[in-house]
Order: structure tokens, then C-alpha cells, then sequence
């Protein structure tokens, strides 16, 4: 997906305790509805979509039908235009019911998945995000709208990939770098990231093997390897000790290992760099 031209322009923001009319409606921008808690009734496209509760969140398109029912919540509202090639009006664009709206009016989005509707549960990532979007627009200070664009883009960003399930690879091997670089130290198995994960540990190798060329055993090993060489460059640390700081069970396997992959010890890498310590 090419997110180039996603650039929200929000109109509104804020949080909500209750809806209005509960009637039928077309709106002429996006918006974005995210339960903090309580139940909201949602019925969009004339399709019922149930009850949606705490942490879920219910993005409707321009031009979509819909109808809310919810009293007695917390829920953050933000109308926007995915892109800002249409900027005015800055304040929100109040809904039409069906028979009234005018489509000239309507920003309707063309940027996917942003065209169609979306509903996602377990999104309470997102809420620190939304509500400072509000906040933003209740101080209505500096430049609210330009950072609340910026948060939003981020949250939207993050809608997309959730939806894609193209993106969950990538997103996996960036959480899998995240996780060993705060880690490579310890004795990390396959089995044990798998747990972590929430995937098998084959799947998860292979998720490897086809972005990184390598299995996960072989990008475990690649991390601390790389650990071990930067500690070489730049530490007057023994073998012995960037060995053990380094996850390898001893010094003869890490010498060996590191042999294997750099041509030379780490005793003839570190030589090289010797001079440079400070």
C-alpha cells in the first residue's frame, strides 16, 4: 500500500458521553470512533455490526449511512479528510440524513483501505493517541492541528496494517529485532519466541527465511554476532567476558562461531581495531 498522500486533516475531536438523534445518517467527512468504555450500537452500510465495546474502534468512510446508538460511554470522536487536499471547512461538517445529502458536498476518500469500513477490537494501543488528539482540540492552542494530524496519521497507519495482512511479517520481524536487541544477551530459543510471539516457532522462521534469508535460529545468532563485533571495535573487554555478555554458552564456541561467519577469531578481528580504544 502507498500511504504517500495520507495526510488527515482533522475538523473535530473530542470525547463523548453520549450520541445524538441516534438517527440515520450520511456524513460529508471520515471519522474514527474509539470506545474508551461503555457500548455504542453501530449499524453502517445498512449492515448491523453489533455492539462495540471497550478498546474497539469503528472508522466510517465520507458518504457511508450509518447509525449510532450509545448512552452512559466515554468515546473519542475525531472527523477528518484522509488527505488535506481539502482543508475547508476547518470545523466539522454536521451530518445529513439520507435524503437531504448533497453529494457535491462530500470529501469522499479514494485512498485504500481507507474507502471502506473498518472495525477493529483490542485497539487500546491507540487510546494514550486519541485522547491527546482531543485534548489538542480542546486547548485549541499553537499548532493543535498540524500535531493532531500527525498523531492521527499515526493511528491510521496502524488501522491499515492491522487490516493487511500482508503487513503482519514485517510488522513480526520489527518486533522480533525489538525484542533481541533488549535481549541477545539471555539464552533465547526458538521456543520461547514463539510463546512470546503467539506463533509457531516454524512459522515465525519462515516469516525469517522469506524477508531475511536466514532462520531463526540463524538471525538469533547473526544479532549476537554483530553485539560481539561492535564490542570488539570499541571495549577493551575480555573474549571471555563479550562472550558470556553476549548469550554464547562459552568462549570456544564463540570464537568458533564467530570464525565461521567473519573468516577470522575475535582475538584477529580485535587486532585491527586495538589502536583505537580510548
Amino acid at each position: 500500500m502507498d500511504f504517500t498522500n495520507l495526510n488527515p486533516a482533522v475538523r473535530s475531536a473530542a470525547v463523548i458521553s453520549k450520541l445524538g438523534k441516534n438517527a440515520e445518517c450520511r456524513a460529508y467527512d471520515s471519522r474514527l470512533i474509539y470506545v474508551f468504555s461503555g457500548d455504542v450500537s453501530a449499524t453502517v452500510g445498512g449492515k448491523k455490526l453489533g455492539h462495540l465495546g471497550s478498546g474497539e474502534l469503528l472508522y466510517i468512510p465520507a458518504g457511508i449511512t450509518y447509525r449510532l446508538k450509545g448512552q452512559y460511554l466515554e468515546a473519542a470522536v475525531i472527523t477528518f479528510d484522509v488527505t488535506a487536499e481539502n482543508p475547508e471547512p476547518l470545523s466539522r461538517i454536521e451530518p445529513s440524513v439520507p435524503e437531504e445529502f448533497d453529494e457535491s458536498r462530500c470529501h469522499y476518500a479514494t485512498l485504500e483501505p481507507f474507502d471502506r469500513v473498518m472495525r477493529l477490537s483490542e485497539m487500546e494501543s491507540e487510546a494514550d493517541g486519541l485522547e491527546l488528539i482531543c485534548n489538542l482540540f480542546i486547548s485549541g492552542e499553537g499548532a493543535f492541528r498540524a500535531r493532531a494530524s500527525a498523531l492521527l496519521k499515526s493511528v491510521l497507519l496502524r488501522l491499515a496494517e492491522s487490516v493487511d495482512e500482508n503487513a503482519l511479517p514485517a510488522r513480526m520481524v520489527e518486533s522480533l529485532d525489538n525484542y533481541i536487541r533488549e535481549n541477545y544477551a539471555e539464552d533465547i530459543s526458538n521456543t520461547e519466541l514463539g510463546a512470546i510471539f503467539g506463533y509457531h516457532p516454524f512459522y515465525i522462521s519462515k516469516v525469517l527465511k522469506d524477508k531475511k534469508g536466514i532462520t531463526l535460529k540463524q538471525y538469533i545468532i547473526k544479532y549476537k554476532l554483530g553485539a560481539a563485533r561492535a564490542m570488539l571495535e570499541n571495549t577493551p573487554k575480555t573474549i571471555n567476558e563479550i562472550a558470556e555478555e553476549t548469550g554464547f554458552t562459552d568462549a570456544s564456541y564463540f570464537t568458533k562461531t564467530f570464525k565461521s561467519a567473519f573468516g577470522e577469531t575475535p582475538k584477529e578481528y580485535r587486532n585491527r581495531f586495538k589502536d583505537g580504544f580510548v
